[in-house]
């Protein structure tokens, strides 16, 4: 028997237990003694603590699998695949195509090119100088820094972590066929007899990269007095800023133009209704209110279509509600073993003010199989330095960066989403 079966028999074991004291209990009609409260107590503690060495070991197969799959140029990445799981990197990816030219012989600094165009000082940064000159403005970032910023953009979103693809385009658009059934089962014959089809049908989905810009200002006297890091904190920041946006737009954009579609309002994709006025999170027995049981529900629905969801993305207050939830006997509810190694995960994107009948203050939750999430990414991210456009005003520099993407679903039933979330 493995480690975790072990721990879930373990847990198994303790959660049996834990039932059997309140069943007694409650059939005899007599309140809980002393000694079986803290029977009780201890069983509920050794579920718990095997529930938290499951979640840890899983976590650290994760991050082994993670490892294992570690990114190096010329890697897994092939120049013929335009897909990236989250474990690729479009670094690689666009060298790979030829986007990026040959890998320099040492490691390029955004620093370094930052304050080059900005104040003009290029000490011990000729590679990056050379880089600037050969661009035709002479001040957006070179290929190489701007390939690196998407990938810390990628870094920073939360459906990049779930596992959603990225589809590198180097075109404004580009169409990715998909299945769209798989027909009817195969059938068994007998010899001389005909073959039943059960053909597979397919279409394809088309990517128009959208343009989702940002700009940064920052006053002459933080750039000129701070320590000479400070490009590299402005690049992430940045990239930061976009990924926190392509989340909302995978996950909440409404597909007029020019944002892209996201989750929510995708064709195909499972709605899951909680009453006329939405649902609160709640403890039982009180009337209306929902536990764990919602998040399965949603895995249920997932797994009917056929797919193995990975992973939950919710607001952060639901995984807050969710874990004060208490039985009868005030001992918190863990969660079933049913969404064992489904990750939780939260995102401020995703609001809590959503209107559901009366109620003002609902929220969603995003249950898939998020490799069927395709987020197309253009080949550059562009880093412009603006000038003098904010120096005569406020004696402040600033930049605009800008990437390109769109959001596409290889398989929408693959994905459920919860409206209507209290708590």
């Amino acid at each position: 028997m493995s480690l975790l079966d072990q721990l879930r028999e373990k847990r198994g074991t303790a959660r049996s237990a834990a039932d059997e004291i309140l069943t007694r209990s409650a059939e005899s009609g007599e309140p809980l003694s002393a000694e079986d409260a803290a029977a009780h107590a201890r069983a509920v503690a050794d579920a718990t603590e095997a529930a938290d060495a499951i979640e840890a070991y899983l976590a650290d197969q994760l991050a082994e699998l993670r490892a294992g799959a570690a990114r190096a140029p010329g890697g897994r990445v092939g120049p013929d695949s335009s897909i990236l799981t989250r474990e690729d990197s479009f670094t690689d990816w666009a060298r790979t195509r030829g986007a990026l030219g040959p890998e320099p012989d040492q490691p390029l600094s955004l620093d370094r090119w930052l304050r080059g165009i900005t104040v003009g000082d290029w000490s011990g940064a000729e590679h990056e100088r050379a880089l600037a000159e050969s661009t035709t403005a002479g001040n957006l970032v070179p290929a190489p820094l701007a390939a690196r910023l998407i990938d810390l953009a990628r870094n920073a979103s939360v459906v990049n972590r779930a596992g959603a693809t990225t589809v590198g385009m180097t075109g404004a658009t580009l169409k990715v066929p998909r299945l769209t059934s798989d027909g009817t089962a195969p059938a068994w014959k007998t010899e001389g007899a005909a073959i039943t089809e059960s053909p597979q049908t397919f279409d394809s989905v088309t990517f128009t990269a959208r343009t989702l810009p940002k700009v940064v200002q920052l006053s002459l006297e933080l750039f000129e007095d701070s320590d000479p890091s400070v490009g590299d904190v402005i690049g992430p920041a940045m990239a930061a800023q976009l990924g926190l946006e392509l989340d909302r737009a995978a996950l909440l954009g409404s597909g007029t133009a020019p944002e892209p579609r996201g989750l929510l309002n995708q064709s195909g994709v499972t709605l899951l209704a909680h009453g006329a006025n939405g649902s609160v999170i709640g403890s039982p027995p009180a009337a209306g209110t929902q536990g764990w049981e919602f998040l399965v529900d949603a895995v249920g629905a997932v797994r009917g279509a056929n797919f193995e969801p990975n992973a939950q993305i919710m607001a952060p207050r639901t995984p807050q509600s969710l874990a004060k939830l208490r039985d009868t006997t005030n001992q918190y509810i863990a969660p079933p073993s049913y969404l064992d190694g489904i990750a939780r995960l939260v995102s401020k994107q995703i609001p809590t003010t959503v209107t559901t009948g009366t109620s003002t203050d609902t929220s969603y939750v995003f249950t898939g199989q998020f490799n069927q999430l395709m987020v197309g990414m253009r080949t550059g991210l562009t880093l412009k330095f603006l000038g003098e456009r904010y120096l005569a005003d406020t004696l402040s520099y600033a930049y605009l960066a800008y990437l390109r993407a769109d959001v596409q679903l290889s398989q929408p039933t693959a994905f459920a989403v919860d409206l209507g979330m209290r708590g």
